[in-house]
């Protein structure tokens, strides 16, 4: 089961897949039973467990001080690293800071920033269109 959820708080437990899309920021501090989405300009931090893996995606932004049981991954996505994962930690063209009071258990693959990501740039303002002339 798949579970959408798109901001607030995410304080219960959650057997199956949840995915976070949405313009709210999300706090994490239950439980999911699978594997957490981060996705489409979603921020997640994640204070609780993932029995699964994390998957930052699509420009989404997870904030791990909790605990990924298996690998956290950014796809197009924001990975930063505060707590533990014990699988691998890797880049698959996102980008990804690791803290140096984190614990990785597995091992890191790709690039990796020496400081804390700053926010993704705001996309540009749709200009108006210009009224028709004559």
């Amino acid at each position: 089961m798949v579970r959408i959820f798109r901001g607030g708080v995410l304080d219960e437990r959650f057997e199956g897949s949840v995915v976070v899309i949405g313009p709210r920021p999300t706090q994490m501090t239950g439980l999911v039973r699978g594997d957490l989405f981060v996705r489409d300009q979603s921020t997640c931090e994640v204070i609780g467990m993932v029995s699964g893996n994390l998957l930052a995606e699509r420009t989404g932004k997870a904030i791990l001080k909790g605990m990924v049981a298996k690998s956290a991954k950014a796809t197009g996505g924001d990975l930063e690293v505060y707590g533990m994962v014990v699988g691998d930690v890797v880049n698959e063209g996102g980008r990804i800071y690791i803290d140096k009071g984190s614990l990785v258990k597995g091992k890191v693959i790709g690039a990796v920033s020496d400081t804390p990501l700053p926010p993704p740039a705001p996309a540009p303002a749709a200009k108006p269109a210009a009224p028709p002339s004559g």
